[in-house]
């Protein structure tokens, strides 16, 4: 089965079994994709302030969540 005909298969789900198929995913990965330490902690906050003066400044725009999910989609094949 393909990864697009899974997800197909999910999505087909109702919401709650889709939230709780995917916090299980997110529990089976989290270990090794997200490793907090001080140092990145800091880091993350650095880079929301210059993030938050940017879009104060008007230098970027800002983007809704859908436009961003859309776009994570499309980038892993998953429209």
């Amino acid at each position: 089965m393909s990864t697009a005909d899974l997800t197909n298969q999910i999505m087909a789900l109702p919401p709650t079994e889709r939230a709780a198929i995917a916090q299980r995913l997110w529990e089976s990965i989290e270990d090794e994709l997200v490793a907090i330490t001080p140092e990145s902690d800091a880091e993350a906050i650095t880079d929301a302030r210059r993030r938050d003066e940017e879009l104060s400044r008007g230098d970027v725009s800002e983007r809704s969540h859908a436009d961003v999910m859309e776009n994570a989609r499309r980038s892993i094949g998953c429209e």
